[in-house]
């Protein structure tokens, strides 16, 4: 039954701009799929030279890209040794283009090159937890010198001093409330010193700043700005907050207030329905990357300017 109801919303969500149903919709124009034997890919980051880097989970490998979507060189495979994955699940790139991976299965984050070549590990402490540490993301806040890890299973975020890896917090706990987690999850940060982290479970995504949690973004439910399963986030050079619904198949934008603003869509107005919508990112040039896990594949767009939505923000 929860099934069925859920797409008879997505269907009617789909079919509300043509019904003359009128809400904000910000236009993207496609530009290119990646698709290279993918299977269940869940994150994508962009590099210095606008490489493009795709966690290609189930194969553990990261598999790299130009900007035009040919593909370059991978690197990983399955393992425990250094330089090897086991299940990885989120990644980002630094602006020096050091590529950090949560590797989910090890229970580590590695640090590589741009070119793929080890650097260092963090082995994530198994000390005063319930379970074994499960870390799925990475987020790094270059203004402040730290690393954040998502760490799922305890509903926890680990942060890190950089360069030098050292435990310098612990944020958050289980629970629903303000500075609590249910199940994090994919991450980004503003590099003005505050990460953005989706709270699956808790179908929001929560902003913290200085180890503390500034306000929830977006609520459970199915209307506009709401969240039903969001897994991905993802922060502009305007502030702009994207988040990706992988129930719902939509990604919808917020300010930097917390405020929704708009569905993504078409250069028509039409609302985007993506499938399984995981990872997202976007770059300097205003490319936005969604990762589509089932489909196994990366849709890249253009974010065109919308005077209409600018003059509302």
């Amino acid at each position: 039954m929860k099934k069925t109801y859920v797409l008879i919303l997505n269907f009617i969500l789909l079919l509300l701009p043509q019904a003359g149903y009128a809400f904000p919709v910000m236009p993207l124009r496609h530009l290119f799929d990646i698709t290279h034997a993918f299977l269940q890919p869940t994150d994508v980051a962009v590099g210095k030279d606008n490489d493009i880097y795709v966690v290609d989970g189930v194969n553990n490998r990261i598999k790299v890209f130009n900007e035009k979507g040919d593909f370059k060189f991978s690197f990983g495979g399955k393992g425990t040794a250094q330089g090897t994955f086991d299940t990885p699940v989120g990644i980002t790139v630094d602006s020096n283009g050091q590529v950090y991976v949560a590797d989910t299965g090890n229970r580590r984050v590695q640090i590589f090159t741009s070119d793929g070549k080890v650097k260092n590990q963090i082995v994530l402490p198994s000390e005063n937890v319930k379970r074994p540490r499960d870390p799925v993301d990475v987020a790094v806040e270059e203004s402040l010198n730290r690393l954040y890890i998502s760490d799922n299973d305890n509903h926890q975020i680990l942060v890190y001093t950089l360069p030098d890896h050292k435990l310098l917090s612990v944020l958050g706990s289980e629970g629903s409330d303000m500075q609590q987690f249910w199940y994090p999850f994919l991450m980004d940060s503003d590099n003005a010193g505050a990460v953005f982290i989706v709270d699956v479970f808790n179908t929001r995504v929560q902003q913290w700043r200085d180890n503390s949690g500034l306000r929830s973004i977006g609520a459970w439910g199915v209307d506009l700005g709401q969240l039903y399963r969001p897994k991905g986030v993802c922060v502009d050079k305007n502030g702009l907050i994207f988040v990706s619904d992988s129930v719902l198949g939509v990604i919808q934008l917020f300010n930097s207030n917390g405020d929704f603003k708009a569905v993504l869509g078409t250069e028509s107005r039409e609302v985007l329905k993506w499938k399984t919508p995981m990872g997202i990112t976007v770059d300097k040039q205003q490319r936005l990357y969604v990762v589509e896990m089932l489909p196994n594949r990366v849709r890249v767009y253009k974010i065109l300017p919308d005077q209409m939505l600018e003059q509302k923000q």
